[in-house]
């Protein structure tokens, strides 16, 4: 019968019921889905991890890894197990990608489409980027590296190596990675391994991102950090050893070189110099010879000269006898011939002629004087063919005296050609001689040079670096880290206030519906029931409308937030785990079930204490008293009559007011603190990276240095970066009072630019601030946490766990990380040495950032190029992320907001039924009757809205110091914005409940509702 009446009374005021059963759904699920939202992207993480056995820790060292620290690694505790692996940064088609060794132990693939790479020249490759038959081509040098330089995609996976879209930087190409390959791990032909992944024991029984993991790691890490040392001393003198032993080598190969080449040189010398004399005696023989032949053709000449002379006279005898006889040389034949017949016929004439006769003697005397003639003309004869002869002969003597000069001439001409062209060869062979000699005292210098480099730069080497690496070498594992532990502070907050609000809305309810129903309780009892049957049907009640508002609002909270908040974060991680913790079911069950039977029992106990018949009467209304306000005579004349009955019941019924408040400031509350979170993370990413770090660009240096000089300056001004500003930028851990934090040390090359580059002002005053020889500049956040403010002393520890003392002179605004700023001359003070800068904070003209950190990249000083636009888009990324949360935030506040108000205004009316009854008796209309219930839900919705206001900033700073954490700080402003709309959407969800109970106002009956209750 009793139950009976309970189903009958949940139908009639179903309206009630339902926003009992509503807040507690909202409240719990919202309680429970933000609670659940962190472990459950903790266990699909987790489960991923351990499916494809992510590393715990990476070893990387400045000059590789041997199987000594293999070994090494092999002996320690804690390790369970050791993989050394290759890895390598190569372009293909002007983007970086990284080669990985295929591992069966560690770092394990999930294989999306395809299969793996059986042959040397198959792949599987990043599924982002590729797909099964694609070819890659490395376009880089890496013959000393890798076997082959192409390789055909036979499958395509997903890395837990790479948890995020971005991959993160290279010190290749453009500085970005782009993708990834894995390959067969006899494909690498280093000489040592480029990586050492760990397993730690005891990790893989922990739940990853819990402090028993971290627990379990820290063991491992504890015994690496000593091994560490010895490995690198280790290292050192392995690496020193087999350089010194090469250079001594080198020593020997060159002097044995060089003796060599001395001998050599040296018999071609003796050879040119034979050369040489047998040469300079050519030419002197030459010239003894050609002299001789002048001094021979002189004498010749002359001789001939004379001999032309005589016969030149005699001709010139000849021609003056031939001109005495009258004849010419030409007739002279003639002239013999004729003579000769006159006298051979003169001489038979005369044989004819007595010889005493005178004609004998005339024609004898005749013939005599012919005969003279005749001679004469014989004799010249004679001399003419004599002379001609000789001249014949003389003139044939010269010609051959002509052809042997020539000839010897001709041979003089041909040796002085052939010294000459012997000349030129010798020439050629001291040249050849000089040059080789050059090279040769230039290639033994060079190789002398080199050595005495090498034996300077091994004297001059460092110790190689160990470098120890946990799961933070997984891109994307710290960021998804921080990103749990932003949904974690949040889950640390916001529920226990909406579940708080929602339970405190429960339990008024339930008492006011309890007081509500003296009346029933009265009648109940005076029909002989017992107390706990009639407690036990407003337990029914209320347990079953929070019952089912609880496993509703935990199945549904666990079901729809979790996803919802999974999705807005961007990891390449497998579908989120939907998992139901009834552990926190079972405690959420309990809490709300004991609270609300204990405030049930509680209230109908305190009820039924009471006579039967007092309990049937009516409780008597409060009497009214004279208010604050009516002293105030002035203001109060001027109100009108139900503006006085409105204000009086509100201090009348002060219980009913105070629950009314308490409700609709914690929506008002909620709401601006929602919309101030907005605000808080709202433009801080640009202040950081536009207002206090100023630069455009940070090159990191692959090399230390001391100043921008030479090829390097060169290379900076090619590029067009403006005002390079040196920096050194080192990781240190900062303690003091109990806390240790992660920092960076800032130590710049040039104030001046410094000032240009980093806008340093004070916390508390905005004040500009300036280096100091005497103190550090610290950012807030870290003088926060370590409680440290100027003249008070922090101790920072680098990764040798050497520590080193400083005083604060400033503390400066800033809003991500935490820094220490100091000058020059202080680092040289504490560290004893001056500083060697690893960064370059400067601008540039470029509108292609790739393009400019390939060119840094490739010019062999750079590392690598972090542009602040890069970095500041990745922030605005992440903080939208937790908008998606704040969205979620005030949606549900907005929900519950609704949901107290429509419950406040139900339980309102229904309390106040008679009263209204009455005021439509005594001829108020609808709208005057209705106004009386609305101004004072009005006046108190304002009244809550202020009071909720300001407990909205106490809750936004609150919350803001949970969600910082050590390395942010966020704005304490809340925009005028926001105020209004927190203002605005309670006073629209309170005019909208409020049109929502008119209708249930103009329903009520007068006459039922004034019946005497007797």
């Amino acid at each position: 019968m009793l139950y009976k009446n309970t189903l009958i009374k949940i139908k009639r005021s179903f309206g009630r019921y339902l926003s009992l059963f509503i807040m507690v759904l909202v409240g719990v699920g919202f309680f429970a889905g933000i609670q659940e939202s962190a472990p459950d992207m903790s266990a699909v993480a987790d489960k991923y991890y351990k499916e494809h056995n992510l590393l715990d820790f990476k070893i990387v060292s400045s000059m590789g890894l041997t199987e000594e620290d293999v070994t090494a690694l092999k002996g320690l505790s804690n390790v369970s197990e050791v993989i050394p692996s290759y890895s390598l940064n190569v372009l293909a088609k002007d983007k970086t990608i990284r080669v990985h060794a295929l591992e069966d132990k560690v770092n394990t693939l999930k294989l999306v489409d395809g299969r793996m790479p059986e042959a040397e020249n198959e792949c599987i490759a990043d599924s982002k980027s590729y797909k099964p038959g694609d070819k890659i081509t490395i376009t880089d040098d890496v013959s000393d590296k890798l076997k082959l330089k192409e390789y055909t995609v036979v499958g395509t996976a997903e890395s837990v190596l790479y948890l995020a879209d971005d991959y993160g930087s290279t010190t290749n190409g453009d500085g970005k990675l782009s993708s990834f390959i894995f390959i067969n791990k006899n494909n690498f032909i280093i000489d040592a391994y480029t990586e050492i992944y760990l397993i730690a024991k005891g990790t893989k029984d922990t739940v990853t991102y819990s402090s028993a993991y971290d627990t379990a790691a820290a063991r491992l890490k504890d015994e690496l950090i000593p091994l560490k040392s010895d490995r690198e001393t280790a290292r050192y003198q392995e690496i020193y050893d087999k350089a010194d032993k090469e250079i001594s080598k080198n020593q020997t190969k060159l002097n044995e070189e060089k003796a060599k080449g001395e001998k050599k040189l040296s018999d071609a010398k003796k050879e040119l110099d034979t050369n040489a004399k047998k040469l300079e005696d050519g030419k002197a023989e030459l010239t003894e010879n050609e002299e001789k032949l002048q001094k021979s053709t002189d004498k010749q000449n002359k001789e001939f000269d004379t001999a032309k002379a005589q016969i030149k006279d005699g001709w010139d005898q000849i021609n003056s006898a031939l001109t005495q006889n009258g004849i010419k040389r030409a007739e002279l034949d003639s002239k013999i011939s004729e003579l000769k017949a006159a006298l051979d016929g003169m001489k038979l004439q005369l044989l004819q002629l007595p010889k005493d006769s005178t004609e004998y003697v005339k024609l004898s005397e005749t013939i005599k004087q012919y005969t003279v003639s005749y001679q004469g003309l014989v004799k010249l004869k004679t001399s003419i063919d004599t002379l001609s002869a000789q001249e014949a002969k003389l003139n044939q003597g010269i010609d051959t005296f002509q052809a042997e000069i020539q000839k010897a001439k001709q041979e003089i001409e041909k040796g002085k050609k052939d010294i000459a062209k012997n000349e030129k060869k010798l020439k050629d062979g001291y040249d050849e001689y000089n040059e080789n000699l050059e090279k040769f005292n230039k290639e033994i210098t060079d190789g002398q040079k080199k050595i005495d480099d090498a034996r300077k730069d091994l004297s001059e080497i460092e110790k190689p670096q160990w470098y120890i690496l946990d799961r933070d070498a997984a891109v994307g594992y710290s960021s998804l880290k921080s990103d749990i532990n932003v949904v974690t502070s949040v889950a640390a907050v916001f529920p226990f206030f909406f579940i708080l609000l929602g339970m405190l809305m429960t339990s008024n309810s339930m008492t006011r519906l309890i007081a509500e129903e003296r009346g029933e309780l009265g009648t109940l009892t005076s029909l002989g029931y017992k107390d706990h049957s009639i407690v036990a049907t407003y337990l029914f009640y209320i347990l079953s409308a929070t019952v089912l508002g609880t496993a509703a609002g935990f199945y549904l909270g666990c079901r729809v937030i979790p996803p919802l908040i999974y999705s807005t974060f961007q990891y390449i991680l497998p579908p989120i785990i939907i998992r139901y913790n009834l552990v926190t079911f079972a405690l959420i069950l309990i809490v709300t079930a004991v609270l609300m039977i204990g405030l049930t029992v509680f209230t109908c106990n305190k009820e039924l204490k009471q006579k039967p018949a007092v309990l049937m009467r009516p409780v008597p209304l409060p009497s009214g008293q004279t208010i604050l306000l009516e002293r105030i005579r002035p203001l109060w004349n001027h109100l009108s009559f139900t503006w006085k009955v409105t204000i009086r019941n509100m201090f009348r019924y002060k219980k009913r007011a105070f629950m009314t408040i308490v409700g609709v400031a914690g929506c008002t509350a909620l709401l601006l603190v929602g919309f101030g979170l907005r605000d808080s993370m709202r433009g801080i990413a640009q202040k950081q990276y536009g207002d206090i770090l100023r630069y455009s660009n940070m090159i990191i240096l692959k090399d230390e240095v001391k100043t921008i000089d030479g090829e390097f300056k060169n290379v900076l001004t090619k590029e067009n970066i403006k005002e390079p500003l040196l920096l050194r930028q080192s990781a240190f851990k900062s303690s003091g009072r109990n806390k240790s934090l992660d920092t960076y040390l800032i130590v710049p090359e040039n104030k001046d630019v410094f000032y240009k580059y980093f806008n340093l002002t004070s916390d508390t005053d905005g004040a500009t601030l300036s280096l100091e020889d005497n103190g550090v500049i610290v950012t807030e956040k870290l003088a926060e946490i370590l409680k440290a403010g100027k003249g008070d002393t922090i101790t920072i520890k680098d990764t040798d766990n050497n520590e080193y003392s400083l005083t604060v002179s400033s503390v400066a605004k800033n809003y991500t990380s935490n820094y220490i700023y100091l000058s020059n001359e202080l680092y040289r003070k504490i560290f004893n040495e001056a500083p060697a800068y690893n960064a370059i904070a400067a601008n540039h003209d470029s509108t292609d950032n790739n393009t400019l950190a390939k060119h840094l990249i490739d010019s062999g000083y750079v590392m690598n190029v972090i542009f602040t636009s890069d970095v500041l888009k990745k922030v605005l990324d992440s903080n939208d992320s937790l908008n998606s949360i704040i969205i979620l935030i005030v949606v549900v506040a907005s929900l519950l907001a609704i949901i107290v108000l429509y419950n406040l205004t139900s339980i309102n009316i229904s309390e106040r039924t008679r009263e209204i009854a009455t005021l439509k008796v005594l001829g108020f209309t609808d709208k005057e009757a209705n106004g009386y219930i609305y101004r004072e839900a009005l006046i108190l919705t304002l009244i809550s809205i202020g009071i909720g206001l300001i407990l909205g900033m106490i809750l936004h700073r609150f919350v803001l110091g949970v969600l910082e954490g050590d390395e942010m700080v966020l704005s304490k402003k809340i925009e005028v914005l926001s105020f209004i709309l927190a203002c605005g959407l309670t006073m629209a969800f309170s005019v909208i409940m409020q049109f929502v109970t008119y209708v249930k106002l103009k329903t009520i009956d007068m006459i039922e509702s004034l019946k005497s209750v007797e």
